[in-house]
């Protein structure tokens, strides 16, 4: 298992994963410990963006690490 940083867009009032949308380019990015996915999502967050983007880390049931 990996952690994975996983982008969710707020849609007609739901958050959905930007795979579930199939929004190319915006995949879940894997990471070896969620120390470093945290570390990823707080800068994803830390960037404006509109209120209906949020990156989030979860653990995700991968062998692939980027």
């Amino acid at each position: 298992m990996k952690w994975a940083l996983v982008v969710y867009f707020l849609v007609n009032g739901a958050w959905q994963t930007a795979e579930s949308l199939n929004y190319d380019g915006w995949g879940r990015m894997h990471f070896e410990s969620q120390e470093i996915c945290e570390q990823y999502a707080k800068r994803f967050n830390d960037v404006p963006h509109s209120d209906s983007i949020w990156g989030v880390c979860e653990l995700d049931n991968i062998d692939e690490v980027k």
